[in-house]
């Protein structure tokens, strides 16, 4: 009777033991295949980070670069009113010297 009961469960246990290996090994397949994409896909990742990480460094420079041309600007805008002025006085001392001589 015993032997009857185990010779009827060993073939359906060996064959959900079967079942079961190959779900491990489709899983474990799966697994594998989900980290390499994510690995690919963290250094897609990690490259636009450091693609960034450049674009914000020109992007530091040329904001440099920005400031020291206004700076030079600022400069430039100085001297022009320090000329301005100093034409204005001269111009002022030539008509008040015209006006002398005319005198």
């Amino acid at each position: 009777m015993q032997k009857e009961r185990d010779d009827y469960w060993k073939p359906i246990v060996a064959d959900l033991k079967r079942e079961c290996d190959v779900f491990k090994n489709e899983w474990t397949f799966k697994e594998k295949k989900w980290k390499a994409e994510r690995n690919v896909l963290k250094l897609e990742r990690d490259t636009f980070k450091a693609e960034r990480n450049v674009f914000k460094i020109e992007r530091d420079v040329l904001k440099t670069e920005r400031d020291a041309l206004k700076a030079e600007r600022d400069v430039l805008k100085t001297q022009r009113d320090v000329f301005l002025v100093e034409k204005d006085s001269l111009l002022m001392e030539n008509v008040g010297l015209k006006r002398m001589l005319i005198q």
